[in-house]
């Protein structure tokens, strides 16, 4: 049986509390009420919310307005690709200019200047970046956190050997391998009991308990 993954009903999470500090009038909403708990501590941890006080937490970003259906982050514009057969629903994303990349992160800037157009995506920050024909495609990453983000969250509170670190991160490499390419039929990939892979863009997050 296919579940939702935390980042999509973090995204429904969110709406919920956009929706439920509108209605309180209160503008924020108690922490206890969100039905979701795993999906708020995703959304804790992304910075999508915040404690304006303790037990109260409040949308970090005003809701999407229902005229339009993407926000805007000028000079970033969206764009949809055209379907490459029919029955296709290309997923959009946003456009930068190459005359407007001064507004990019130096570490961003730096990876796109040096990427192939066929190149693997690059995560930063939440989003994962292409260079393409004109400019940058911008998206918000899948998961969590990048290969990179994911060693170093690991090695600060793992105590493998330095032999068996070289054997977990050469799994890492061969996961990504195996399944470059392939992300229509397999979205996401457990790599281990508590680590999730998506092929689509290369990121990666911790699977949560679900408490009982």
């Amino acid at each position: 049986m296919s579940e939702k993954s935390v980042s999509e009903r973090a995204k429904e999470t969110l709406k919920w509390i956009q929706k439920e500090q509108k209605a309180s009038g209160l503008g924020m909403v108690e922490a206890a009420k969100v039905p979701d708990q795993s999906a708020l501590r995703y959304l804790l941890r992304k910075a999508h919310v915040f404690e304006p006080q303790q037990g109260m937490i409040k949308s970090s970003t005003e809701p999407e307005s229902e005229e339009s259906e993407f926000p805007n982050h000028s000079p970033w514009v969206w764009r949809t690709p055209k379907p490459k057969k029919k029955g296709d629903v290309p997923e959009p994303y946003e456009f930068l200019a190459y005359p407007d990349w001064n507004v990019l992160p130096s570490a961003v800037a730096e990876a796109l200047r040096g990427m192939g157009f066929s190149s693997a995506p690059f995560l930063y920050e939440g989003y994962s970046y292409r260079k393409m024909a004109g400019g940058a495609l911008r998206r918000r990453m899948i998961g969590m956190l990048s290969k990179k983000e994911l060693l170093a969250e690991l090695k600060l509170k793992d105590d493998r050997t330095e032999e068996e670190w070289a054997k977990f991160e050469q799994e890492i490499h061969d996961t990504v391998a195996q399944y470059r390419g392939k992300y229509k039929e397999f979205p996401e990939v457990q790599i281990s009991p508590n680590i999730m892979y998506y092929p689509k863009d290369g990121s990666f997050s911790f699977i949560e308990k679900e408490e009982r």
